[in-house]
């Protein structure tokens, strides 16, 4: 051309006919001079979905084979990935100009018949610049174009040309972000010599038919708890989708909730993503630093860069304790992991009846029931789920969503109304061994496991049922009364979930994931279970007739799972609800841990009826599943960041072969040092000689740096075989050493690939392994402050320590509270009574209360008060004195004979001038949050001296005492 720089023009049309016109037309121009052109094609789709190309030298409209090889440039246009495989070599067939001039091959004609929709078409030119104007105008019925410019001659330039301009309309999804459209229309000096151009609005869109995306996961939940399975917990809606799609009876997840959670939302092993443990204690190895690496975009990210809105609700527990406030940083957040909309609470646990919640970036607190009625987390997490979906639907009617619905339930604590937990009054009275065999026998009944399916043994550590006195039996089968009414209701709130789908019409076209557990029933109940979970994980272990001592002050047995109890079952209940397997939560060695039901639906695509699948399946293989669904491909590089392969396979093929081969052949385990492999059937198991609840500095040091352990010298390998025993029943490793072995080294491999070394690295703490000892020993919190999460208060376990609030008290008196962390059964509060006494209460875990109160009221102006914990020694768990003071002078003292060592709460956080949630004294519960009257300028705390040695003492404890508070998340 005369001046050297051409364009490529591709005009899309949804009208076939109206395209053949203007084509003609086009040509009518190029013909007459009017445009400057060195080719064009037609490329349409009929209504029988004939595939025909035309160009500028042929009007013969040829089919089939008969295309030429120009139909293989044009084929790549619709994949621009495909161009590279566009090879030099036979002729261009009729296509004249720059078209023949280039000789293009590719055996991929099929593809173009995929790429257009019956009754549209594609009209491709290379133009001169100058003849833009024309020949847009000559296709005023595109409602979308797309231009390039070519500055060069050659087939590489013009096919990557091509690319680019195809991307607009096919664009390459295998580079995030997806580009802004360019502008495919003409600007001239007026309006009269311009073309718009509609369809460079910014914003990605999903594939054509791409389903809406519901994972659904339950919380702390075992493979036999639901009825579904053969369970006792009555679960309607898990049947439901089963009923809609398919049962996995295989589906793996890794033992603990974080690793879970971060391996099913990014499709990769959990220490390649650095979550090797929980996400509130980072250790120092690539494989446990709790942070996603930039390399490993997560499935709600991929799905928003291509067409989706993303949103998240409950539980989330992927952000590290120290930067879950308002400085951030963010990148850990739901929102950071690419999810557009996030409400729920980003701890471990929360409390059902005044969870810490989360909106997007902001923390909003703890929200009050609606009415004077009692606030309750599960119906809320559903009412905003629907509210958001509604919100979606009103704005657009087409636009494919994914949702992440993930419970609090059935995470101790174990909160539920008593109407809920009645519904299974008497049905544990026969104990946990007796449910076992029930629950087996219903299995069996269903399908769920194969008919020779074995039980296997109760551990001896879990006592049975029939060695227990009365007051432990009612103690134990009303734990598991509530346990299982808390686990009914979620599914009930799935159902509301469902109802709400099916009402708006999205239910046909959404991929439902259903899962019942992000790792098996946990154990950490210890032997006894508990009121208050968070007296086992204190080291205070309540036998059954102190428990119930202790219940009767807060309202009786029957109020347990109520607002004044935080419950956790007895572990043998969470054994039997792991049925039919050994151990369960945090053993990654065996199937009680790794193995949880699922079941999916998709009605317009999926369907019901078939065989169950009982392929190998693991919840990295999700992400991959719902890529290939979605028609979108992993991407490479996000944000110019060369993206980690998925390490999942998807699950897709077996949506229409029940039967097929399974193709997730191998996988790893690991946790806490507890190991698995498993390859073509075979599953070797190794674990260390510690119950799930044993985070003691004796039982740890064993595997220790300075012990001489060596974990396959000292564990050794259990050997299953699970197509001929499905339950793990049958140690076989005497009979096969030699496959032992081959999956003992091939663990190592895995290891060593998946960033799992070093073996313990998790529990780096334990062994002396500390961050750096924090120096802050004063901390200041303005008036305003509220809702401060659990794990970053200042650290005032097992020293002494100073809180001094600065007031403003009005003629007339003052009441209310200054500051107040957690609640009754765990938390410390200072506080003003209704007669204007200065007040400091302290809850040692709801099992004794001290409280130190002034004698007389405040006086009105500016005032300092101040409470003095004196520790009789530096020591985790020390009692010691109190002092109150108002301006320096004292004002009360007393003793406090013991402190709590570790936490006093899983989850409520502490504010200043208020007490949100549930109040830690309940002589002003019927007046909470009990705002302060007066005015709280400042709340400082002060840490008292040590030296280093008892600092360095301290900070040890609490690192490695946190840790095992945070494994029971």
């Amino acid at each position: 051309m005369a001046d050297g720089t051409t364009l490529v023009l591709v005009a899309a049309y949804q009208d076939d006919e109206l395209a053949q016109q203007e084509f003609d037309g086009l040509v009518g121009k190029i013909r007459a001079g009017e445009v400057r052109a060195e080719g064009a094609v037609l490329v349409s789709k009929d209504d029988l979905g004939e595939v025909h190309l035309t160009d500028t030298g042929d009007r013969l409209g040829r089919k089939g084979a008969g295309w030429g090889g120009g139909v293989g440039l044009v084929v790549g246009l619709f994949n621009p990935p495909l161009l590279a495989s566009v090879a030099v070599g036979a002729a261009a067939g009729g296509i004249v100009g720059k078209f023949a001039d280039h000789k293009l091959k590719s055996g991929l004609e099929s593809k173009i018949g995929d790429a257009l929709k019956a009754g549209t078409a594609l009209v491709i030119t290379v133009i001169e610049s100058a003849s833009r104007l024309p020949a847009e105008e000559a296709l005023p019925g595109s409602p979308a174009k797309s231009v390039v410019e070519l500055d060069a001659d050659g087939v590489r330039d013009l096919t990557a040309g091509l690319a680019q301009a195809m991307g607009k309309f096919a664009p390459d999804r295998s580079v995030l972000p997806i580009p802004d459209r360019t502008f495919g229309g003409t600007s001239g000096r007026t309006l009269k010599d311009s073309v718009a151009d509609w369809s460079m609005i910014p914003g990605p869109q999903a594939p054509e038919g791409a389903p809406n995306v519901l994972v659904i996961l339950i919380d702390d939940a075992g493979y036999g708890a639901p009825d579904t399975f053969g369970g006792p917990v009555r679960t309607p809606n898990l049947t439901r989708v089963q009923q809609m799609g398919a049962t996995y009876n295989r589906f793996h997840v890794t033992a603990v909730c974080s690793p879970t959670r971060a391996a099913l939302l990014t499709g990769r092993n959990q220490h390649r993503i650095g979550f090797g443990s929980i996400a509130e204690y980072p250790g120092p190895f690539p494989g446990y630093t709790a942070a996603k690496p930039r390399s490993c975009a997560g499935l709600p990210r991929i799905l928003s860069e291509n067409g989706y809105v993303t949103g998240g609700f409950g539980k989330w527990h992927l952000t590290p304790d120290n930067v879950q406030g308002a400085a951030g940083p963010f990148d850990h957040w739901p929102t950071g992991w690419g999810f557009d909309h996030w409400w729920g609470f980003l701890s471990g646990a929360a409390g059902q009846y005044d969870p810490i919640v989360t909106l997007d970036n902001s923390t909003i607190g703890v929200p009050e029931g609606k009415d004077g009625e009692q606030y309750y987390f599960p119906d809320d997490i559903t009412d905003k789920a629907v509210e958001w979906l509604h919100a979606v639907r009103a704005q657009d009617a087409q636009k494919p969503w994914m949702m992440y619905y993930s419970t609090g339930c059935a995470h101790a604590p174990h909160h539920v109304a008593k109407e809920w937990a009645d519904r299974y009054a008497g049905q544990f009275d026969d104990g946990w061994d007796a449910l076992r065999e029930r629950t087996l026998a219903r299995q069996k009944e269903l399908g769920i496991v194969p008919p020779d399916t074995e039980l296997t043994a109760r551990p001896d550590l879990f006592p049975a049922w029939d060695s227990l006195d009365e007051t432990a039996r009612k103690l134990y089968a009303r734990q598991m009364e509530v346990y299982c009414g808390f686990q009914e209701n979620a599914d009930w709130n799935v159902g509301r979930l469902l109802d709400s789908l099916e009402e708006m019409g999205d239910l046909d076209n959404t991929l439902v994931f259903y899962i019942w557990g992000d790792n098996g029933a946990s154990m950490e109940g210890t032997t006894t279970g508990s009121f208050n979970e968070l007296t086992f994980l204190n080291g205070l272990v309540l036998d059954p007739e102190h428990q119930m001592e202790l219940i009767e002050q807060y309202g009786g047995i029957d109020a347990l799972g109520g607002v004044h109890t935080a419950p956790h079952v007895a572990a043998a209940w969470a054994h039997a609800s792991n049925t039919p397997f050994q151990w369960g939560k945090q053993s990654a060695s065996h199937l009680g841990g790794t193995l949880d039901p699922m079941v999916v639906a998709w009605p317009r695509r999926l369907v019901s009826g078939q065989p169950m699948r009982s392929q190998f399946t693991h919840v990295i293989d999700l992400a991959p599943t719902v890529l290939e669904a979605a028609g979108i491909p992993e991407p490479g590089s996000v944000d110019g960041i060369e993206q980690e392969p998925m390490d999942g396979t998807s699950f897709f093929y077996t949506f229409d072969d029940p039967t097929a081969a399974e193709e997730h052949t191998t996988q790893y385990f690991e946790m806490f040092g507890s190991r698995a492999m498993y390859s073509d059937g075979w599953w070797a198991a190794s674990r260390p000689d510690r119950i799930p609840w044993d985070f003691s500095q004796e039982t740890i040091a064993q595997f220790g740096p300075d012990a001489d352990w060596d974990p396959d010298r000292d564990v050794g390998w259990e050997l299953y075989h699970l197509p001929s025993d499905f339950s793990q029943a049958h140690d076989v490793a005497a009979d096969h050493p030699g496959k032992v072995k081959e999956l003992q080294d091939l663990w190592w491999q895995e290891a060593e690939r998946n960033r799992v070394l070093p073996l313990m690295g998790g529990l780096s703490v334990m062994y002396g392994i500390l961050p750096p000892l924090p120096t802050q020993t004063r901390f200041r919190f303005a008036g305003d402050v509220q809702n401060v999460q659990r794990g970053m208060i200042p650290r005032i376990y097992g020293r002494s320590y100073a809180i001094e609030a600065e007031l403003t008290v009005p003629e007339g008196g003052v009441e209310g509270v200054l500051v107040a962390h957690a609640d009754f059964i765990g938390g410390f509060a200072l506080w003003v009574d209704h007669e204007g006494r200065l007040t400091h209460t302290y809850s040692f875990l709801g099992v004794e209360t001290y409280r130190h109160q002034a004698t007389g009221p405040l006086p009105a102006g500016d005032v300092t008060v101040r409470m003095l914990f004196e520790a009789d020694e530096v020591k985790p768990g020390t009692g010691g004195t109190v002092t109150l003071f108002v301006n320096d002078e004292q004002v009360a003292e007393g003793p406090m004979p013991h402190t709590v060592p570790i936490a006093f709460t899983s989850y409520s956080g502490m504010d200043i001038g208020r007490d949100n949630g549930l109040v830690v004294d309940l002589e002003y519960e019927d007046r909470a949050p009990y705002a302060f009257t007066g005015d709280v300028h400042w709340v400082t705390f002060d840490l008292a001296p040590t030296s280093h040695e008892d600092a360095q003492a301290i900070h040890a404890h609490h690192a490695r005492e946190n840790l095992a508070h945070g494994a029971a998340g």
